[in-house]
């Protein structure tokens, strides 16, 4: 199972170009469930698969994976 709660993610914290890639975002996917990210160029879509895959850190939030 991934489940993440309320995870945020933002690029140049705090700077004057700061983005959030991810706001609050929180979502449950069961063990052997099929998902599909979908969604428009820079809506978030490879931060939160970077996050999930352990390869980013979110801002804030929390990420289970089991």
């Amino acid at each position: 199972m991934i489940k993440l709660d309320k995870v945020t993610k933002l690029y140049n914290e705090g700077r004057p170009n700061e983005v959030a890639a991810l706001r609050g975002v929180s979502l449950e996917i069961a063990r052997d469930a099929v998902t599909v990210l979908k969604g428009p160029s820079g809506s978030g879509k490879t931060t939160l698969l970077s996050i999930v895959g352990c390869m980013a850190r979110p801002t804030s939030g929390r990420v289970w994976l089991d």
